[in-house]
């Protein structure tokens, strides 16, 4: 079996290779030139539920905003492995120069930007559930840097992949994912973990405490009575304790109704899901559908009926071979 591939190649002031790029890329990020020389090498190559580009730019900025983070649907973790070259990114108003050897973790429901300027970049595109299967939730990962003493295992199995990929076996290939999803989770686990010794204080816990309310939180998503008492009670940890952890999301339970926004959304773009959205939305701890319907337009700019016939319009207009752009696009909605 051999594996898909796309490969496009631009560069220089003159022509329309710019344009071409920016196109490409349309799907998923807003693109502009840097100061820098443009050019652009691209070869991406489509494995199950994972796409692996190799890249070698320059003069370009891709960002993700809010808004554009609420309408495209994107929902998997870009992992970007910096080879040569500068490449700096991070959430809006922060931002971390990588050096070679590094990897970046990109949540794509989160807003993020990054700016290469003769850099060679491998990118890992992977699919949220085969993350979570091999790894847990990973919704505190976003914008991780793992040091190459961290993703090294990662790094090593990205590089020998572009080596070796096109003459895999099909086994092979159907397991990519989730060996590089296992990989992430050592690599997660060496950068993120903390020593015993620096969770004595109330302080440096709430870390750990955060982590167990979250895992609570998950498993107990469909109930519809769950709040911050049911958290504390369910951790041993106290309600203030909660506050403080996740201040920064505007609290437990703003926390608990994203994740329930989440796990809708999920659920709506799912192939083969024919639960209709009354019934997804108990599942996920709505108490109605109405309610259901106001909060996840709020956060996503379409009711969830919209919102559901929109993505499988998209799957359809990208069934057939065309444009790179238009096989991009499906294949990336293959992902999910």
């Amino acid at each position: 079996m051999s594996i898909q591939t796309l490969a496009f190649t631009a560069q220089g002031p003159e022509g329309d290779g710019f344009e071409r790029y920016r196109q490409l890329y349309s799907i998923g990020a807003d693109v502009d030139r840097t100061e820098g020389p443009f050019h652009a090498r691209v070869r991406i190559r489509r494995f199950q539920r994972m796409i692996l580009y190799e890249r070698d730019i320059g003069g370009l900025a891709h960002s993700r905003g809010a808004r554009r983070v609420r309408h495209d649907g994107f929902d998997h973790f870009a992992l970007h492995l910096l080879l040569s070259g500068d490449f700096t990114g991070g959430s809006p108003g922060t931002g971390h120069r990588l050096r070679p050897g590094e990897i970046m973790v990109v949540d794509t429901v989160r807003p993020h930007w990054t700016r290469a300027e003769r850099a060679r970049i491998l990118t890992v595109q992977l699919a949220r559930e085969v993350v979570e299967v091999a790894v847990g939730s990973l919704h505190t990962a976003h914008g991780a840097i793992l040091p190459e003493a961290a993703g090294g295992l990662l790094a090593d199995f990205v590089t020998s992949l572009v080596r070796r990929a096109d003459g895999l076996p099909a086994a092979a290939m159907e397991r990519a994912a989730s060996t590089a999803a296992e990989l992430l989770g050592i690599g997660l686990n060496v950068a993120l973990a903390a020593p015993m010794a620096r969770l004595l204080s109330a302080e440096a816990a709430l870390p750990l405490r955060r982590t167990r309310a979250e895992a609570y939180v998950d498993a107990h998503l469909c109930d519809r009575h769950l709040d911050a008492e049911a958290v504390a009670k369910g951790i041993g940890a106290s309600r203030s304790s909660l506050y403080r952890a996740f201040a920064d999301d505007g609290g437990l339970m703003r926390y608990i109704q994203r994740r329930r926004l989440e796990q809708l959304r999920a659920a709506l773009r799912r192939v083969g899901e024919g639960r209709t959205v009354s019934d997804l939305a108990i599942a996920c701890g709505f108490a109605d559908e109405r309610h259901c319907s106001q909060v996840f337009r709020d956060a996503f700019g379409a009711p969830p009926g919209r919102y559901r016939a929109s993505i499988r319009a998209n799957r359809q207009d990208h069934t057939v071979e065309g444009s790179a752009e238009a096989v991009f696009a499906r294949w990336t909605s293959e992902l999910y």
